[in-house]
């Protein structure tokens, strides 16, 4: 039993891309596509995922983290509890708990499509360990009861697949090439009905409603300006400028913040060349088996996130975010985590607003309170964890967080409800 153990914690562990092509090729195979096709459809997404990665996360998320850290160094900003972003990765995957987030969200997701509960086959690996581990783990610091942890997957795994069914005909209608997928991803599809609120409010003030502001709409109106590299060189420029950071450095921030919303959509075209081989075939190998209905493939939300208008949007986050924190009332967080991947949290929200970047940027001051007050609300739990794990906590806090994922919440409440009541 420890050897299989092991094996499947080597697996679940290997590098994303890696990962992903050994499952999509594995998966193009039992598709019985030919073997240098499927060869070629697992490789062009692996690569398109690694140029995504190395783009929005290595790049993107590590200079805007960087100079985030710096500029609230610099500027001597502190709260009580620091989020601290993927930094928390380690500490919720280091937990044995994890270990049984992929098979309870594979059978959970399985009873659901049989059951017709869900439209959505989730095919994306990883976030269903990290997400749902995340949730059991959480749930576990609260409660110490392994049941109530198990119990919790298996709710973030129904309530985040019903939320990926409701929001992929909304998302699919202004971005056509997404159809025939869905997003269960836990750090932005739970802001989608609130997105298509929000949007039916900014509709009633006519000057929100006519501001049609997108990528397209900004690069004829001001030209080079509008242009997402050269909106992240100067976003990066100046939080550089606030960092405290010298001249050369200052540059090389604003290039790289530039290049890396200059390139995330270009890498996209790679990934979802090599996405639409397999999920063709995989649609068409689901229909046959569900002729009946439809049925949607669940990937990862940082798909539509690398969209222009989002990621300009996630870029204009970072200063704004550090603004909300300190005038928003009754948060103690200190948004650092949030900073560097604001992009992927307003991601799927964008297209119930039709990209207008107007309204993206006054629902992100929205997602952000609740971002800082759900982080508030989680920090015991996570702080618990840290200091089990022996994680100094930076930033001249007492305590560190997660700013994302309402089903933690969620399910850390509900389970400390239920012990109550059962006298635990």
């Amino acid at each position: 039993m420890e050897s299989v153990i092991q094996a499947v914690n080597w697996f679940v562990t290997l590098p994303g891309p890696v990962l992903m092509f050994i499952i999509f090729f594995i998966l193009n195979l039992l598709l019985r596509m030919k073997f240098t096709r499927a060869l070629r459809a697992a490789f062009m997404y692996a690569m398109g995922l690694f140029a995504l990665s190395t783009f929005a996360f290595d790049v993107f998320l590590g200079t805007v983290g960087s100079a985030a850290s710096e500029m609230i160094n610099n500027l001597g900003l502190s709260m009580t509890a620091v989020d601290y972003g993927v930094g928390v990765t380690p500490i919720i995957m280091g937990n044995p708990l994890v270990l049984m987030a992929l098979p309870i969200g594979i059978v959970t997701n399985i009873i659901m499509l049989s059951l017709r509960w869900t439209k959505t086959l989730d095919i994306d690996i990883w976030n269903i360990i990290y997400f749902m581990g995340a949730a059991g783990v959480l749930t576990y610091v609260a409660t110490q009861n392994t049941v109530f942890a198990l119990l919790a997957m298996m709710i973030s795994m129904i309530i985040t697949l019903k939320f990926a069914d409701w929001s992929a005909p909304h998302i699919s209608k202004i971005l056509p090439k997404f159809q025939g997928l869905s997003f269960p991803y836990v750090y932005g599809v739970f802001y989608t009905p609130l997105a298509y609120l929000f949007n039916k409010l900014f509709d009633k003030v006519p000057f929100i409603r006519d501001s049609n502001l997108s990528a397209a709409d900004i690069r004829k109106k001001i030209g080079v300006f509008g242009e997402p590299g050269v909106i992240g060189l100067i976003v990066g420029v100046l939080m550089a400028l606030f960092a405290g950071y010298n001249f050369a450095n200052i540059m090389l921030t604003g290039i790289k913040i530039g290049a890396s919303l200059h390139f995330i959509p270009m890498t996209m075209s790679v990934l979802i060349e090599g996405l639409s081989e397999t999920t063709q075939v995989l649609g068409d190998w689901v229909q046959n088996k569900f002729s009946d209905r439809e049925i949607l493939i669940g990937m990862d939300g940082v798909l539509p996130a690398a969209e222009p208008e989002a990621l300009a949007v996630g870029a204009l986050m970072a200063p704004l975010a550090i603004v909300v924190s300190l005038i928003l009332p009754g948060n103690k967080v200190l948004p650092v985590g949030m900073l560097s991947v604001a992009f992927i949290l307003i991601g799927l929200s964008m297209p119930f607003f039709k990209m207008n970047i107007v309204k993206g940027l006054l629902f992100a001051i929205v997602v952000i309170a609740i971002e800082l007050w759900l982080g508030t609300a989680m920090a015991p739990y996570y702080t618990e964890l840290a200091q089990a794990g022996g994680v100094e906590i930076p930033y001249g806090a007492t305590q560190i967080t997660n700013a994302c994922c309402a089903p933690n919440l969620i399910n850390v409440k509900l389970f400390e409800l239920v012990k109550g009541l059962l006298g635990q």
